[in-house]
């Protein structure tokens, strides 16, 4: 396929602040579980949704949907109020903070596109920087103060919006940031205020792990120097591609992990990242014998493992590290996806209620520094977000792409968006080659095993 370059024409910059006399000057600290986060690039989303031919029109995008877009933005920033605040470290104090003050605001790009917004929205392979002008700018976490959100709708004249999001890490974990879209999308459809869901600012159970947090300031130059290095490897020609396991596909993957041990754990989540797991080792085959460990990293939302359990509407970071380990020829061989649910399978069941799940919290982060360089895999986004309820009136958005794993070499999970209920879309941005070596075996292995 051609590579087709994006244009986008930038029609406005402009911000949109909360509702006027909506909020007092106000902080919120960080946690533990936000400090982690501190060096690491922004979480950076494309939702594309194709619109009704009357709606998406220029001209009712300029006079009726834009002006709505940005009321309904306001309203939801009131509810997500720290979203429109600015990142700090006050001199007087021992921690970071989210300070909002009166008619803050959040950074609104507005853009036009002639571009073929089927191209940009499907799933075939494509140069990953044909998607690149439709993210907004987020200006990084250094220096301080810094912004944590930053948005841009851009229109594709008779055909529809893309709605980007860059939201610092620091700020939300993916929970929250669906919480927040989705409640924006709600006021939206509704036309006034009718979110029912509303965050939970409380930090009492949070604040807890303070002392973890102050010794996670002296790995922080350890965790900058291995984001830059994924940042050089990110800046190489990536292309990106989403692949689909149906839900039949998955029920196959679960037959044959249980034809080797019946007691395995065998959810849609394990099932789906074992075989992309195996089948990306494969991708990478490098020669080596086959005895070197590699490394799988997924979050965990602990909200409802801590002690006493957190609000699943909790505003902010409230997620663990759980990391799972194979060795790469067990995972090449014939077995691999056996031997990929194994390993995860271990790792999820070591997770425990209370503190249990915290154990080993004060090495996350240095963990993650150093297997970083082995080709650490890990997982952006999830199915249990439901990207695609997003509902701003207009339907199931035709796409949702995380573009941040560009620069963290993660992979992306969402619900599927046209299979059948219980689906899976796996999103990767690969070399060329890369991506090639795994599309093909992604393709081959559910053929041999008859899925």
């Amino acid at each position: 396929m051609a590579t087709q370059q994006t244009t986008v024409n930038i029609i406005d910059s402009c911000r949109v602040a909360l509702p006027p006399d909506s909020v007092t000057e106000s902080s919120l600290r960080l946690t533990f579980f936000d400090v982690m986060w501190l060096q690491l690039p922004p979480v950076q989303r494309l939702f594309f949704f194709k619109l009704p031919p009357m709606t998406a029109t220029t001209s009712h995008f300029q006079t009726s949907l834009l002006p709505h877009l940005k009321f309904s933005l306001s309203q939801a920033l009131h509810l997500f109020y720290p979203l429109s605040g600015k990142l700090t470290y006050p001199p007087d104090s021992t921690h970071h903070e989210i300070l909002t003050k009166p008619n803050d605001s959040v950074s609104l790009t507005i853009a036009e596109s002639d571009s073929d917004f089927f191209h940009l929205s499907g799933n075939h392979p494509r140069p990953a920087s044909d998607l690149h002008p439709l993210v907004p700018h987020l200006p990084p976490t250094d220096p301080l103060p810094a912004p944590v959100l930053a948005l841009q709708v851009t229109h594709f004249p008779n055909v529809g919006i893309c709605i980007g999001i860059s939201l610092h890490h620091v700020a939300a974990d993916g929970w929250c940031s669906t919480h927040f879209m989705k409640s924006w999308a709600s006021i939206f459809k509704a036309g006034s205020v009718a979110v029912t869901s509303l965050p939970v600012y409380d930090r009492t159970e949070t604040v807890k792990f303070d002392s973890i947090t102050r010794n996670h300031f002296l790995k922080m130059e350890k965790v900058k120097n291995a984001r830059e290095g994924i940042g050089a490897n990110a800046r190489e020609q990536l292309e990106r591609a989403t692949f689909l396991l149906t839900r039949a596909q998955i029920e196959g993957l679960k037959q044959l992990v249980l034809a080797s041990d019946a007691n395995a754990h065998v959810s849609t989540f394990v099932l789906t990242c074992s075989y992309v797991w195996a089948t990306l080792i494969k991708a990478r085959d490098d020669g080596d014998d086959g005895s070197k460990m590699a490394r799988f990293l997924f979050a965990v939302d602990v909200r409802s493992r801590l002690v006493p359990p957190i609000p699943v509407t909790y505003f902010g970071n409230c997620i663990g590290g759980c990391f799972a380990e194979a060795k790469r020829g067990d995972l090449r061989g014939e077995g691999g996806v056996v031997a990929a649910a194994a390993a995860i399978g271990r790792a999820v069941r070591g997770l425990e209620a209370g503190e249990g799940v915290m154990r080993g919290a004060e090495s996350w982060l240095l963990r993650v520094a150093e297997l970083v360089s082995e080709g650490l895999v890990s997982v952006a986004g999830s199915p249990r977000f439901r990207v695609y309820e997003t509902d701003f009136g207009w339907g199931k958005a035709e796409k949702v792409e995380v573009i941040s794993i560009e620069g963290t070499g993660a992979i992306s999970l969402a619900e599927s968006r046209r299979e059948e209920e219980g689906g899976v879309e796996v999103g990767l941005a690969l070399s060329k080659c890369e991506l090639n070596a795994f599309a093909s075996l992604f393709e081959e292995g559910l053929k041999v095993l008859a899925l």
